[in-house]
C-alpha cells in the first residue's frame, strides 16, 4: 500500500485570507503589524508525511497570494489529499474557499486541522460535507494511520465512514515525541517576516509540544506536555544551517520548563556553533541567572515574557500564579544577561476595571522592556476559559472571531464596554510605543541593517493599526 501511496500528491494548505491569520498550533491570531511565521502545523507534518507522499505546500499568507492566484497553483498541483489550516476567525471564508476547491477537485481527501476544529468537532464534519477529517493534534502520527489503515477509531482524528461520523477523541499524551524531520525545503524562507529578527532568513522551530502550565486562557494548555529528544531538534537546526537559516524563533509555549533538559539543549547547541540568533517565549518564574547566561552564550537574543496584568488576583483566579515581584526580578535578570526583554499584557479580564487596566499599562511602562504586546481577553476556542463562560452565559457564543488582537471583544456586561476594551488596547500600544524615552532607546540597540529597516516598518505597520 506505502508504495502505491508515494504516487499520491498530498497538500499542506495554509488557505489565502482577509486578514494575516495565524491558524497554526490550534491558537488563531492575526498578525499586528506585518510580521508572519512558519505555520509549524505543516511544517512539521511535512517530514512524517514525506514518508509515504508526494508532499507540496502552499502558505497563501505567507507568499501574499489571494484566492484566485491560490486556486490555480492548487490545481496545477492537483492533489490526491489535502490537508488544510483553518481557525475561529478565518472559519467561514475557509470554508467557502475548501467548497470551492472540493468542487473542482471532487475525489480529493479534504483534511481540516484547527482552534474551530477541536470545539466543533463531529459539529464542523456535519456542517461541512466538503470536509472527509479533521486532526486534533499534529505531533503524533495519527494522521498517517488514517491515510494508510482502514482502522475505524483513531486517536485524533474525527472522520466519516459512510453516513457515519467517528470520533476518535482528543489524546495528548505526555513525556517525549520524535517525527521526521521537517522538509523546511519546501518553505519559502524568504516569505516569512519577523519582529524580533537580526537577520535574515529565519525559522519557527519547536523544542516540545503543549505546555505543562494551566492558564485558562491559553489553548495551548489543553494540549499535554512532551519533549523532542535533543538529537532530534538538533538535527533539524543542522539542516537549516545548510539552508541558510540565520535566525530562529523556538515558538516552545514555555522555553525552559525542565532546567535539566534545558541546560543539555543550550550546550548542544553551543558546541555546535551554529552561530543562530534566536527568540522564544517563557515565564518569570523559571528563569534564573545561570540558564539565562547560557541562553545568551547560546545565541539568545530576545526573550518574550506572558506577563498579563498588574492584577495579581487575576492572576490567581485564571491559574497564572504569577506575581509583579517575580515579574520585576526576572525582566531584571534577563537584561542583566544582555538579552533583550519584552512582554505580553492582557486586558479585558472578567471583572476588569478601568483602573486595573490602567494598572496593567502603567506597569508595562515601568519595566525595562524593549518590546510590549497588549491583547484583549477573548475566550478563545480551545480553552477553559471559554467553557466556563459559555456556562455562566458571560459572552456572545456565536461569535467565532475571537482572537486577542484586533477582534471586537465578546462580552456582556462587563464593567469596561467592549468598545472601551479596543481604545484602551489603542492606548496602550502609543503609550508605551511613543515614550521619547523608549524611542531614543530602541534607536541606540539597533544592532544590524536588516534590524533597521524591520524597525521601522513593524513601527509604522503598528501604529497605523492602533491610531
Amino acid at each position: 500500500m506505502e508504495n502505491q501511496n508515494t504516487h499520491k500528491k498530498l497538500l499542506l494548505l495554509n488557505p489565502p485570507g482577509s486578514r494575516m491569520f495565524f491558524r497554526d498550533y490550534y491558537c488563531a491570531k492575526v498578525s499586528k503589524a506585518r510580521y508572519y511565521y512558519h505555520p509549524v502545523d505543516l511544517v512539521y507534518l511535512s517530514g512524517s508525511l514525506s514518508e509515504h507522499f508526494q508532499v507540496s505546500v502552499i502558505d497563501a499568507i505567507a507568499e501574499n497570494m489571494d484566492i484566485s492566484t491560490c486556486r490555480t497553483k492548487i490545481l496545477s498541483i492537483g492533489p490526491d489529499i489535502v490537508i488544510f489550516l483553518s481557525s475561529a476567525p478565518s472559519y467561514k471564508e475557509d470554508m467557502m474557499f475548501i467548497s470551492e476547491m472540493k468542487a473542482l477537485l471532487q475525489a480529493t481527501i479534504m483534511i481540516g486541522t484547527g482552534d474551530i476544529f477541536r470545539e466543533y468537532k463531529e459539529f464542523a464534519l456535519q456542517e461541512n460535507k466538503i470536509i472527509d477529517a479533521l486532526l486534533l493534534d499534529f505531533s503524533t502520527q495519527d494522521i498517517i494511520t488514517y491515510l494508510l489503515s482502514e482502522e475505524k477509531t483513531i486517536p485524533n482524528i474525527i472522520k466519516r465512514d459512510g453516513e457515519e461520523i467517528i470520533n476518535g477523541g482528543e489524546k495528548h499524551l505526555s513525556g517525549s515525541f520524535d517525527l521526521p524531520l521537517p522538509r523546511w525545503d519546501l518553505f519559502n524562507l524568504k516569505a516569512y517576516h519577523f519582529p524580533f529578527a537580526r537577520k535574515i532568513p529565519y525559522a519557527s522551530i519547536l523544542t516540545d509540544f503543549g505546555c505543562p502550565f494551566s492558564c485558562d486562557f491559553c489553548p495551548v494548555s489543553t494540549l499535554g506536555y512532551k519533549l523532542r529528544s535533543i538529537s532530534s531538534v538538533i538535527d533539524e537546526l543542522r539542516i537549516l544551517k545548510k539552508l541558510g537559516v540565520k535566525e530562529l524563533y523556538i515558538r516552545d509555549q514555555t522555553f525552559g520548563v525542565n532546567k535539566q533538559r534545558t541546560l543539555d539543549l543550550l550546550r548542544a547547541i553551543t558546541i555546535e556553533n551554529f552561530k543562530f540568533g534566536w527568540t522564544c517565549l517563557s515565564r518569570t518564574d523559571i528563569l534564573d541567572a545561570f540558564v539565562l547566561k547560557l541562553m545568551k552564550e547560546a545565541g539568545c537574543h530576545t526573550i518574550m515574557i506572558g506577563i498579563e496584568s498588574a492584577n495579581e488576583q487575576f492572576m490567581i483566579s485564571h491559574n497564572k500564579n504569577t506575581t509583579t515581584h517575580q515579574t520585576h526580578e526576572a525582566i531584571s535578570l534577563i537584561k542583566k544577561a544582555g538579552i533583550r526583554a519584552g512582554g505580553f499584557f492582557m486586558i479585558g479580564f472578567p471583572g476588569e476595571t478601568r483602573q486595573s487596566i490602567n494598572d496593567t499599562i502603567d506597569l508595562a511602562c515601568s519595566l525595562n522592556l524593549d518590546y510590549a504586546s497588549f491583547n484583549i481577553v477573548n475566550p478563545r476556542f480551545g480553552t477553559s476559559l471559554r467553557k466556563t463562560v459559555i456556562e455562566k452565559g458571560s459572552i456572545y457564543e456565536n461569535i467565532l472571531d475571537t482572537e486577542s488582537s484586533f477582534s471586537k471583544p465578546v462580552w456582556k456586561n462587563q464593567q469596561v464596554s467592549n468598545d472601551n476594551l479596543l481604545c484602551l488596547k489603542k492606548y496602550a500600544v502609543r503609550k508605551f510605543y511613543l515614550r521619547p524615552g523608549y524611542l531614543f532607546k530602541r534607536l541606540l540597540n539597533i544592532k544590524t541593517f536588516h534590524e533597521t529597516k524591520n524597525l521601522f516598518a513593524e513601527a509604522v505597520e503598528l501604529l497605523r493599526k492602533n491610531k
